[in-house]
């Protein structure tokens, strides 16, 4: 985004306001993932013109690339120094519920735990088994969405062998694996697979 203008946002208050920040160019960044959006916005050459309050709420106007003009949603303010960032998560499940979001320049996810013996289980009605189990992978992580409400946990597989169950939109799956911090077994139920390639990514279907 160009020519960027912040100003305060109230929500259900009808007030002339003015902008407290501007700046010639900002970074902006949008996605979505099981349910959840986010929006952000980062300006490192930011001119302030009133003061920024870390959790207050904020709405920017600007140009996109073919010089239109674009606004984003409102957004809380996230850091002020060394330069103001603003980001919103919102979850499409559950109207109204909204929380803050970093920029997210890199990764969708925050690694926290690393696994190994990572190992899929899955229904096989066609071969009359209950229950099917499949090594998925030896390396992996225990991660969680960086933004969210709530946040979306879910593993990550380094070099994955999936079979056919494990495929990209498989769902109601469960992986079972072991912290190689504590030797504890993790088992996390109702996953999707969102990425088979490597490294591959399994997310909860349902935050609640």
């Amino acid at each position: 985004m160009t020519d960027i203008q912040v100003f305060p946002f109230f929500s259900s208050v009808s007030l002339e306001v003015f902008p407290c920040v501007t700046a010639m160019a900002a970074l902006y960044t949008s996605g979505n993932v099981q349910g959840m959006a986010y929006e952000a916005l980062e300006i490192e050459d930011a001119r302030l013109t009133s003061e920024l309050r870390i959790g207050a709420t904020y709405i920017a106007v600007g140009q996109d690339e073919d010089g239109k003009q674009v606004q984003t949603h409102w957004m809380y303010c996230t850091q002020v120094a060394p330069h103001p960032t603003f980001g919103i998560s919102r979850n499409h499940r559950i109207p109204g519920v909204y929380g803050p979001a970093p920029f997210l320049c890199s990764s969708l996810f925050v690694e926290l735990e690393q696994l190994t013996n990572i190992v899929g289980r899955a229904a096989e009605p066609a071969a009359n088994i209950d229950v099917a189990e499949f090594r998925l992978g030896e390396e992996g992580m225990l991660i969680a969405t960086a933004f969210g409400t709530p946040h979306v946990m879910g593993i990550q597989v380094q070099l994955p062998f999936l079979p056919p169950h494990f495929l990209t939109g498989a769902r109601n799956l469960v992986i079972t694996a072991q912290s190689v911090r504590t030797g504890q077994t993790v088992v996390l139920p109702k996953l999707t697979c969102l990425r088979a390639s490597s490294p591959a990514v399994f997310l909860q279907e349902d935050p609640l």
